[in-house]
């Protein structure tokens, strides 16, 4: 791995680890705010969401606003071993249990798989963005095998503090931009070829 991209990586991080929880609140809610503003959310039927972990937005507040309005949820179950993703649809955040990395994830329930055709929009969470829509995550590749897999239609919206924002975040060839970047500031678009 690019050295570079390491110590990018470990810097966001240490500073996302500091964050009050006061700070984390307040800006939490502002990208959901914004988030509910944006003509793709109100438009998608089925939004992929994560469940924050380690200081992530807490974008749960959104997940109950997509119940009300009738979208339909669901959220990865992670498999270490062949680095994908599997999408379940959930009812209600008391269902989740910690999966792998200790992320809470939905129980496996056949009959609630979701394919990743079936999703509208994609809200995920980063370390690092640039301003060409390029997400620095944990470095697993799970979100970049989703969104190859997932075909154009899928709107790939990332959620990110603004100290998060990067001059580059060394992207390789196999990376996915997102379309759209919500920081608690200003919402970012980015015109993917």
């Amino acid at each position: 791995m690019n050295p570079e991209k390491r110590q990018l990586r470990q810097r966001m991080l240490e500073k996302r680890r500091q964050l009050s929880d006061e700070r984390i609140a307040k800006e939490s809610h502002a990208v959901c705010e914004s988030i509910k503003m944006e003509g793709d959310y109100r438009k998608a039927r089925v939004v992929f969401a994560y469940i924050p972990f380690r200081n992530e937005l807490d974008i749960r507040p959104l997940l109950k606003d997509a119940w009300n309005q009738g979208k339909r949820i669901v959220v990865p179950k992670s498999d270490p071993r062949s680095r994908k993703m599997t999408l379940i649809e959930i009812f209600h955040l008391q269902e989740l249990e910690p999966g792998a990395y200790g992320i809470l994830e939905p129980p496996e329930v056949p009959e609630r798989i979701v394919g990743p055709k079936e999703v509208d929009l994609a809200v995920v969470p980063l370390v690092a963005f640039d301003l060409s829509g390029y997400r620095l995550g944990y470095g697993g590749g799970y979100y970049d095998h989703f969104f190859a897999r997932a075909g154009d239609h899928l709107v790939r919206m990332g959620v990110a503090y603004s100290f998060q924002q990067a001059a580059s975040v060394f992207p390789e060839k196999h990376d996915q931009p997102l379309h759209i970047v919500v920081t608690p500031e200003r919402v970012w678009r980015f015109a993917q070829t």
